[in-house]
């Protein structure tokens, strides 16, 4: 309880432009970021509309937990807060989120079946390097990410060594989505952040069959 107690303390003061944003999810201005041979980044923003709504009604309604993960010889609470549908509970998705999936579906030619929500309550939540789990078991999985609230560095990096070579900072509705070889040769990151910052939320979109994408 203590800490769905600190989610209600939480808002998302958005834009006065987000009122009555009734847009349709568009492509139109996609970019393409060609980070080597075999990899690239997708990038729309402003991709979904009302989003200030969008982080109110999941910051009420998802499922929020906080994992442990194991540091050395203890176990440590993650700094961030997670929620999670696939499988059987993807029926159940918010509406927004399940025209995402669909949207996203029907332009890259995969089954997104899998929406992951990460909020970062503030600066002292983030998440290290890493590459997402589903490159396990798949030859180039995508993974589409939706940062709704106040904007965070998102980092990327080729291998597990090395400062970042690529700088984006999603926020407001923006659209990041990695494909190609990303999360099999490149790591990406949220650091923490020093001093004041608002909360974020990222809504993670992911398949778990192979399939095949078209570009844009």
């Amino acid at each position: 309880m203590e800490a769905m107690a600190d989610l209600r303390s939480l808002s998302w003061q958005g834009s006065l432009f987000d009122v009555g944003d009734e847009r349709e999810l568009s492509f139109d201005g996609l970019v393409r970021h060609q980070l080597d041979d075999q990899t690239w980044l997708d990038e729309v923003t402003a991709w979904a509309p009302n989003q200030a709504g969008l982080f109110d009604l999941l910051l009420a309604e998802a499922p929020w937990r906080q994992r442990e993960r194991r540091m050395y010889d203890r176990m440590v609470l993650e700094p961030r807060m997670v929620a999670h549908w696939g499988g059987t509970s993807s029926g159940r998705l918010p509406a927004p989120l399940e025209e995402m999936r669909a949207a996203l579906s029907d332009r890259y030619r995969v089954e997104f079946d899998s929406v992951g929500v990460n909020l970062y309550r503030d600066g002292g939540d983030g998440v290290a390097w890493h590459g997402d789990n589903n490159r396990k078991t798949l030859h180039d999985p995508l993974v589409a990410t939706v940062s709704l609230g106040e904007r965070r560095r998102f980092l990327l990096r080729p291998g597990t060594v090395g400062s970042p070579t690529h700088r984006f900072r999603p926020g407001g509705g923006d659209l990041l989505i990695m494909g190609g070889a990303c999360q099999h040769s490149w790591q990406h990151t949220v650091p923490k952040e020093s001093g004041w910052a608002g909360a974020r939320m990222s809504v993670t979109i992911r398949h778990s069959r192979e399939g095949w994408w078209v570009s844009g």
